[in-house]
């Protein structure tokens, strides 16, 4: 059996999956890995339990059993949260050998043998049925399939094979929905990382300025997400352009399509500027009705003391292809195309 390993690809910096076979060193991934960062994030924890507490009531309400599909378990902590909120047995979806193994001894000195089946399969290639992986179809799906990017490490797909194939029509999700948020900004500083400016050099005969051929100044590159930290930027180092808005969100308890895509939005810029980087982030509901919640939004958009650190989700900043001067009170429309597995941004005026 074969995994899947992210690696990131030195000339797109694009994240991409490679097949490893089962004599690979797997001790360097786990090292790699972000797993203790996303343990130790006490907001995601007490969110996905209190979500997963929620629908697993809910679907003891209407006097169901409570059957839970966690694709991509980890450690099986969140098969194990459903566990302790009363679920009737869990399937926990591991494709990593080692992680799933580590999974299972979790599991058993936890308690929880009898309620929680770990399953060391791609999504994918589980079966369903008397003789299959599970027994029956799940009806509440929980998953932790999200980068900073939100789609990066397969979600879309992997939400629309499991509503085909694995889980029940009207299933509960925790989380329920998605929602990704842009801002339109100019930044010196991080269109310095997209763009190679004149740089000023001293020589015998006087300064001396190298500037970049028109063909490397003209070519916007491969489309590709920058991850930061936009809670350690210093709001001197951008100017905000328009007001934060919404790209489009996904409801993960009904089917979901991966096939490629766009969305577009109206902005009305609050300020003249050059119209050069798109922020972006994202929030998750955990309940249909929105309740709790669970945010990357940087402190300028929710400004309190209580920021979660965390390394395993950040901010996005997407470079537009050309800067482009807008004008205060002039619309524009931005459009967020994407693949099954990454976004990229344009901007046109209206």
């Amino acid at each position: 059996m074969k995994t899947f390993c992210g690696r990131a690809n030195p000339t797109t910096g694009a994240m991409e999956w490679l097949e490893e076979d089962e004599d690979y060193d797997y001790h360097q991934e786990i090292a790699r890995s972000r797993y203790a960062d996303m343990l130790h994030d006490k907001d995601r924890n007490m969110k996905y339990y209190q979500g997963i507490r929620a629908a697993v009531s809910r679907v003891k309400e209407r006097g169901e059993k409570a059957i839970v599909l966690d694709i991509g378990t980890g450690t099986g902590l969140l098969s194990m949260m459903a566990a302790s909120a009363g679920a009737d047995f869990c399937y926990a979806i591991e494709v990593f050998k080692p992680m799933a193994n580590a999974a299972v001894k979790i599991v058993e000195k936890n308690g929880f043998r009898d309620k929680i089946k770990v399953i060391n399969k791609h999504s994918t290639e589980v079966t369903v049925g008397p003789d299959g992986d599970m027994q029956c179809r799940a009806n509440i799906l929980v998953t932790e399939l999200f980068d900073t990017e939100l789609i990066g490490e397969g979600a879309l797909p992997t939400y629309e094979h499991a509503h085909k194939y694995l889980v029940q029509e009207g299933c509960e999700a925790v989380p329920h929905r998605a929602t990704v948020y842009v801002q339109l900004v100019e930044s010196k500083r991080m269109w310095s990382w997209n763009k190679l400016f004149p740089v000023h050099v001293e020589a015998e005969d006087g300064e001396k300025i190298i500037v970049s051929p028109s063909e490397m100044e003209n070519c916007p590159g491969v489309p590709s997400v920058c991850d930061i930290q936009l809670n350690q930027m210093p709001s001197g180092d951008f100017t905000v352009l328009s007001d934060v808005v919404t790209m489009f969100s996904v409801d993960f308890s009904k089917p979901v399509r991966s096939a490629s895509t766009y969305y577009r939005v109206q902005l009305e810029p609050v300020k003249s500027g050059k119209a050069q980087i798109v922020l972006s982030w994202w929030d998750i509901d955990m309940d249909p009705s929105g309740m709790i919640n669970c945010t990357m939004a940087p402190y300028w958009v929710k400004s309190t003391s209580a920021f979660q650190w965390r390394d395993h989700w950040m901010q996005c900043v997407y470079f537009l292809p050309n800067e482009e001067p807008v004008l205060q009170g002039e619309k524009v429309y931005l459009t967020a195309c994407r693949d099954e597995y990454s976004m990229w941004y344009k901007l046109q005026k209206a």
